[in-house]
């Protein structure tokens, strides 16, 4: 697995690291950005198809690569530690990243009242304007960082996966912000820096990972698989609630197109690591 070349020399060359991170940053501007592109060409299913597709690549990345390889590092940097501590913090990631972005939230809008109904739908979220679109933009950088600092701190062998989860769910989830702050009516002159305060979130995460990597050295490896735990319960937390359970849950007739989509994204990780 990945987390194996952890405690050698492959870091990865921070020129590499910026390259990353404007890759990144592109990737998330085109995103944000989409909406108002694709209300002009109402083009739905491509876009349902290609968060289909994300959300089956952040599953997998999440279970098959990340979760595996933080297991690995916790028993190489903790060997008397008989506990799954890997799967512990990914599961504790994961209902943080739960009452971040769907209890804290509601529970402002509602002022306490148990009024949200269950099934609403991630894009949803800022049709009312107010300050919705807002706690979707600090929820979605907040592990947006986080990925972005794991993918930072990796080493060369093992980024590869994480680069290419990143990409798939930076374009997906800023296009679900853009469609908040497009619905919400929320005029250029807020929409703009606000955006783009999550289109820099994982390029700066990624930057600071690589020069704490420059800094401090690679360690034992204990830094890299507490990052990727906590990453992989966001990504699970991505894949399952904001994406695969927004593109199915509601109605529609391609469900079954979607689904492939999914498998397909699911497969690509899943191929991926019989040589990473």
């Amino acid at each position: 697995m990945l987390i194996a070349t952890t405690t050698g020399s492959m870091a990865t060359p921070l020129s590499m690291i910026l390259l990353w991170a404007a890759l990144i940053a592109l990737v998330g501007s085109a995103g944000v950005f989409a909406p108002w592109l694709a209300a002009r060409r109402s083009d739905g299913h491509a876009i349902a198809y290609g968060n289909s597709f994300a959300g089956g690549v952040l599953l997998a990345a999440g279970l098959i690569h990340l979760l595996g390889d933080a297991n690995e590092g916790f028993a190489a940097a903790y060997p008397n530690l008989d506990y799954p501590a890997a799967f512990a913090v990914a599961t504790l990631a994961f209902i943080l990243v739960l009452g971040l972005e769907r209890v804290i939230p509601r529970a402002i809008e509602s002022g306490g009242r148990d009024e949200d109904p269950e099934a609403a739908a991630l894009i949803g979220a800022g049709k009312g304007g107010g300050f919705a679109p807002y706690l979707l933009l600090v929820t979605l950088s907040i592990h947006s960082l986080i990925a972005g600092l794991t993918l930072g701190i990796s080493t060369a062998a093992g980024a590869g996966v994480l680069l290419i989860a990143i990409l798939a769910h930076k374009g997906a989830a800023g296009f679900a912000l853009g469609s908040t702050f497009r619905e919400a009516a929320i005029p250029p002159r807020t929409r703009i820096p606000a955006l783009l305060v999550f289109v820099g979130s994982t390029p700066l995460g990624v930057i600071l990972g690589g020069i704490a990597i420059e800094t401090f050295g690679s360690g034992s490896g204990a830094t890299e698989a507490w990052f990727k735990a906590v990453a992989a319960g966001t990504f699970l937390y991505i894949a399952t609630l904001d994406v695969v359970r927004e593109e199915f849950f509601p109605g529609g007739t391609n469900r079954g197109q979607r689904l492939v989509c999914t498998l397909l994204g699911a497969g690509l990780m899943a191929l991926v690591a019989i040589w990473m």
